[in-house]
């Protein structure tokens, strides 16, 4: 004679169905929003987009971080970037600054500026934050907010921009620039930055737009030069080009 099943044994339980599986983890609203993220933003590597958005959902608690997720999640010259930066201010809302009481204020800013900075030199990231820092316990508007981090965006392509021009004078690919090829395109990428004023933008493109002829004969005359004086790292090559962006960088205070 067969074994009687026990009353409640799991056997007895009425099979779930893929989709009310599904719905108990509420999976459908989020593959959902992140394919609706990914559609918005068009990354170039959308499953690297994949793998970084739902690393960021382990870590409910560190509100910085995922603020920070989500402004990278598209360049700053997309349309839908300021949607981001506001998504990311609403999240950063609900960080406790006090008692019974929340919101974003100089320091969790602050804190948002440099994860934001990570890959740029400590060195320039020191002398940002002397532009756009906020008092520890300062409240801190959206279009406050806004503008810092969109500054630190520009400044990340800015870096970038300038990693390029030292490769390309590294001719000997010591890790070095002779100082005088150095001058002399810290002095060109100022008079392109002479009429952009405060505008980040517009800076990073006077960046990308030295004149072609210009820069290819002030480089010629430097290299004609005997007077050779030392080289300069990424580094140093660095920070004393982004002296010419952080000088266009308006104070936030």
């Amino acid at each position: 004679m067969a074994d009687k099943k026990k009353p409640n044994s799991a056997d007895d339980r009425p099979q779930e169905t893929d989709r009310q599986f599904l719905e108990r983890f509420n999976i459908g609203s989020l593959m959902k929003d992140v394919l609706g993220k990914i559609v918005s933003n068009r990354p170039e590597d959308p499953i690297s987009f994949l793998s970084d958005y739902f690393d960021s959902l382990e870590d409910q608690t560190n509100l910085v971080l995922k603020a920070r997720s989500i402004i990278e999640m598209t360049h700053h010259s997309r349309p839908v970037f300021e949607l981001n930066v506001r998504q990311a201010y609403d999240i950063m809302l609900k960080q406790k600054v006090g008692k019974r009481l929340y919101g974003v204020n100089g320091t969790s800013f602050t804190d948002l500026i440099k994860t934001l900075c990570r890959d740029i030199p400590q060195s320039v990231t020191t002398k940002l934050l002397k532009k756009i820092e906020c008092v520890d316990y300062e409240a801190i508007t959206f279009d406050v907010f806004k503008s810092g981090v969109f500054t630190c965006c520009v400044l990340q392509d800015y870096v970038k921009l300038c990693e390029l021009l030292f490769n390309s004078l590294d001719f000997q690919s010591s890790g070095k620039v002779d100082k005088i090829l150095s001058e002399i395109v810290n002095e060109q990428l100022k008079a392109a930055l002479a009429n952009t004023r405060t505008d980040a933008r517009k800076i990073v493109e006077a960046g990308y737009n030295l004149g072609p002829d210009g820069l290819f004969y002030a480089l010629e005359r430097g290299m004609r030069s005997k007077n050779q004086q030392g080289g300069q790292t990424l580094e140093q090559f660095t920070l004393e080009i982004c002296d010419a962006f952080l000088s266009k960088v308006k104070r936030l205070r």
